[in-house]
């Protein structure tokens, strides 16, 4: 992809969602993992793709909101029922939660997406054949998708609408998790899907090109000669590399993440697909954004900041998250923030644009030490997942013995 030839900024994401990602799911035994056939993967798939969805009556399942304010609801809530949108491969799972009371529902619209670089979040273009205000659904997906298998069940959609609603309150930057729609009535094992936003929260849609962080440091797919994104602002911004890396990514990083976690007690997970990136066509400006509200949540920072001690039925830490806490956040961290995303971004700028990878190690402990709050209860070492694949989706963290980098 090259700079000079972007146009849609719609469709430039959908670009580097799909194709900007050569070489960076190598960071752990299963990360390239993906169960969906060819029709449906992010890169061997087709440009765009139909979901059947179904009208689910009130008192067989429910639409779920949060206070956040979106034009999205009259796309997906129609008097008394409910749009569902399903993805044709979780249609063909046998064990589907409710299946056959599922294919009884009359039929709904077609709803035409394209798929993201996780595959079941896709990008909504066209509902009945109409286009719609673009948006994105997180679906569930009872098929392994690198490490888990991606159910999306209820008490994680309810989650994932109180977390965006605690990072709208704090004033993050983030894609906000609107509302989600729920097929069944059991309170664990019902399930659905998750509204997103295209456009962070008071930016009013600005027509920026936005990619997620991956597709910087990422390979293209279809021009693997081209030079990577990251190279190309850069040279067009005409900074010192190690300064737009620092002042433009590794700060902006930190500091979020920091933020919230402080304000929120939720430990963000900015890996190369949640980080989003965005850059203005004709200028050398840039902006760091977040999505995916799926995140874990810190009772004892809440209390420590005064706030509401009511809390989301799952992914709480020392109640269902029997991993302390100090683990849990060099998970997220020092693996999934540096890890997977900072020290691949680091490797580009060594091997392109000369920048020593101490640089930006230096800068982001200091600017880690600048901004945390009190005695830092961060672990000595690097904590991440065993390598091993249990039923049920369990797992295992283990001090890899490794020194951060990033703090």
């Amino acid at each position: 992809m090259i700079l000079g030839d972007l146009a849609d900024p719609g469709a430039v994401w959908e670009y580097a969602e799909r194709y900007l990602g050569v070489g960076t799911r190598s960071y752990s035994p299963f990360s390239a993992d993906l169960e969906i056939s060819d029709a449906y993967h992010p890169q061997r798939g087709a440009a765009r793709f139909d979901l059947p969805s179904f009208w689910v009556p009130e008192g067989q399942g429910a639409y779920l909101t949060n206070r956040i304010a979106s034009g999205l609801h009259g796309l997906y809530r129609h008097g008394d029922r409910i749009l569902l949108p399903v993805h044709p491969e979780t249609l063909t799972f046998a064990g589907l939660a409710g299946r056959d009371a599922l294919l009884a529902l009359a039929p709904g619209p077609p709803v035409r997406v394209a798929p993201s670089a996780n595959a079941r979040t896709v990008f909504v273009t066209h509902v009945d054949g109409a286009a719609v205000p673009p948006h994105f659904l997180k679906l569930h997906y009872p098929r392994r998708l690198s490490r888990f298998t991606r159910r999306l069940r209820r008490p994680i959609i309810e989650l994932q609408l109180w977390v965006a609603g605690e990072l709208a309150r704090a004033g993050t930057r983030f894609l906000p998790e609107v509302a989600g729609g729920v097929f069944g009535t059991d309170p664990t094992e019902s399930w659905g899907y998750v509204v997103r936003e295209a456009s962070p929260a008071g930016s009013g849609g600005a027509a920026a090109y936005t990619v997620p962080l991956f597709a910087l440091y990422g390979g293209d797919y279809h021009r693997p000669d081209d030079p990577t994104l990251l190279e190309q602002l850069v040279r067009r911004a005409g900074e010192d590399p190690a300064g737009f890396l620092c002042d433009r990514i590794v700060g902006p990083m930190i500091r979020m993440w920091l933020t919230v976690l402080f304000e929120t007690g939720c430990a963000l997970e900015p890996h190369g697909q949640n980080t989003l990136f965005a850059f203005a066509a004709d200028s050398p400006g840039t902006d760091l954004w977040y999505r995916d509200c799926e995140v874990y949540v810190d009772p004892v920072l809440r209390a420590a900041g005064g706030l509401d001690d009511r809390l989301p039925r799952v992914n709480i830490i020392s109640r269902d998250i029997q991993q302390p806490r100090e683990r849990v956040f060099s998970l997220v961290y020092d693996s999934f923030m540096g890890h997977h995303a900072l020290a691949s971004l680091a490797r580009l700028a060594q091997e392109r644009l000369g920048v020593a990878p101490g640089t930006l190690h230096d800068f982001a402990r200091r600017t880690f030490a600048r901004h945390w709050r009190g005695a830092c209860f961060m672990p000595p070492t690097v904590y991440y997942y065993d390598a091993v694949l249990r039923q049920g989706g369990t797992w295992r963290l283990v001090d890899t013995g490794r020194k951060p980098d990033w703090r």
